[in-house]
């Protein structure tokens, strides 16, 4: 079930896509993103740093844009994500954007825990390291609230901007 929810969201953003903009900007918005890093900030030793995963983003700015991909949770867990955003105009120099939007993200919450489906914010600083490079800064603070959990972490993920 949850396999055909994502492939729906998938074709979904594909159509979005192929509709939006012109080809130049859509060749400028366009990221292959390799997932990284995941910096826990409490219970960092039960969980993995490296968070290994592959996606694919399309972030226009000052337009909406979307994102989706696949990598294996701070458990091991190959989790999936798939969400819609917006992006600011370049800032400094043209090497700073920020980015916000939610993401229906289908993963591994709690260690020991049941894969679980839940929207969440996506808030990120977008950093130009060269021409096609970005590096990529994103996370979420501790939340506790209606009996959820949630670890404040950092994520970091590398961009390639293809043309």
């Amino acid at each position: 079930m949850k396999t055909q929810i994502f492939k729906i969201i998938a074709i979904a953003l594909l159509a979005y896509a192929s509709i939006t903009g012109s080809a130049s900007a859509r060749a400028d918005s366009n990221f292959l993103v390799l997932s990284t890093l995941a910096l826990h900030f409490e219970n960092f030793d039960e969980r993995n740093t490296f968070t290994p995963g592959v996606g694919w983003e399309y972030s226009p700015s000052s337009k909406l844009g979307w994102h989706g991909g696949t990598l294996s949770d701070s458990f091991g867990y190959q989790s999936y994500y798939g969400g819609i955003n917006y992006a600011t105009r370049p800032l400094l120099a043209n090497r700073l954007r920020f980015l916000v939007g939610a993401s229906v993200v289908h993963k591994q919450f709690t260690k020991n825990g049941d894969p679980e489906t839940k929207v969440l914010p996506f808030p990120a600083m977008e950093v130009k390291m060269s021409k096609y490079a970005v590096l990529n800064i994103s996370g979420s603070p501790a939340v506790d609230f209606a009996n959820q959990k949630n670890n404040a972490v950092l994520f970091f993920q590398y961009k390639l901007q293809l043309r």
